[in-house]
C-alpha cells in the first residue's frame, strides 16, 4: 500500500512540475519581454518553459512606422507574426535603454495589457502564422529611439527573442519654431524643486507650460497665459513627483516644444 502511495505523489509532483513547465495558455505575466526592465529575463526559464531562448533571425515584430521615425503622440499598429511550432505566444514591451515605458499600449485581438507595460496573448495560437496586432500611441516629442523587447513561445521548449527599434522623426530646430527659440530650461537633471525656463517669444501668442510624463499625461499644469512677444523667464515651485524621465512642453497656440529633463530628488 505504502509503494502505491508512493507512486501517486510520484505521479502529482510528476505532473505539477510538467505543468509550470508549460507555455501560459491564457497570457504570460508581467515581466518576461527580455528588455532593461526585466534585466533580459525572458520566458526561457523553469517557471515557465525551460530551455534556452534564441535571438530570432526572422522577422517577428513589425510596425507601420514610417522609415523617417514616429512622430510623438500619433499612433501605429504592431503586429507580432510567430510561425511554425506548436502553441505559441508571446510577450512585447516598448521600453528606453533604463527600462521606462516609452507610449501608451492597447490591446487587440487575442491579446491584453498587463500592468500597463507589457502586452500578451490572451489565448495560445496554433496557427501557423499565428498573428496578434495592437496599438502603441508614441511618446511625446522628443524621447528619442525606443526598444521594442518581446519574447516569443513556439512551444513548450523553444522560445525565441526579438528586439526591435523604430527611431524618432526629426524635427529641425528641435528648440525653435515659428512662435519660439532659445529655449533652455535649468537644473537639468532636478535635484531640488525648482525649475527655470527661459526662451524667446517671436510673437504675441497664448503660452501654456506643462510637465509631461513618457507617454504624454501631464502631470503638472506650471503657467497658462496669453503673452506678448519677447524674451520669458520663469522660476517654477515644483511639488514632489517621483524620480525619472520627463518632458517640459511649451505649447503655442497650435503648436509646441518638449524638451526632456530628469528628476532625481
Amino acid at each position: 500500500m505504502k509503494k502505491i502511495y508512493l507512486s501517486v505523489l510520484i505521479l502529482v509532483f510528476g505532473f505539477i512540475g510538467i505543468n509550470n513547465l508549460q507555455s501560459y495558455p491564457y497570457g504570460a505575466p508581467a515581466g518576461y519581454a527580455g528588455g532593461p526592465a526585466e534585466s533580459g529575463t525572458t520566458c526561457a526559464n523553469p517557471a515557465c518553459h525551460g530551455g534556452t531562448a534564441t535571438v530570432a533571425t526572422n522577422s517577428i515584430i513589425s510596425t507601420d512606422v514610417p522609415t523617417e521615425g514616429y512622430t510623438g503622440g500619433n499612433s501605429y499598429t504592431i503586429t507580432v507574426t510567430v510561425n511554425n511550432g506548436g502553441r505559441k505566444g508571446f510577450e512585447v514591451s516598448p521600453q528606453l535603454a533604463d527600462g521606462t515605458l516609452a507610449g501608451t499600449l492597447t490591446a487587440g485581438t487575442d491579446n491584453t495589457v498587463v500592468n500597463g507595460k507589457y502586452v500578451t496573448h490572451t489565448a495560445a495560437k496554433i496557427s501557423s502564422p499565428a498573428v496578434w496586432t495592437f496599438t502603441w500611441k508614441a511618446p511625446v516629442s522628443g524621447t528619442g529611439p525606443v526598444d521594442f523587447y518581446g519574447a516569443f513561445a513556439n512551444t513548450k521548449s523553444t522560445t525565441r527573442t526579438q528586439k526591435l527599434t523604430v527611431i524618432e522623426k526629426s524635427a529641425t530646430g528641435i528648440n525653435e519654431n515659428d512662435y519660439l527659440s532659445q529655449l533652455s530650461l535649468y537644473p537639468n537633471p532636478i535635484i531640488g524643486k525648482t525649475l527655470n525656463l527661459a526662451f524667446e517669444l517671436k510673437k504675441n501668442a497664448n503660452v501654456a507650460i506643462a510637465l509631461v510624463d513618457l507617454t504624454g499625461r501631464e502631470v503638472l499644469n506650471l503657467e497658462n497665459s496669453y503673452e506678448s512677444m519677447g524674451s520669458k523667464n520663469y522660476n517654477f515651485n515644483l511639488p514632489e513627483v517621483n524620480n525619472g524621465i520627463y518632458f517640459v512642453q511649451v505649447r503655442m497656440n497650435d503648436s509646441r516644444i518638449s524638451k526632456k529633463i530628469w528628476v532625481n530628488r
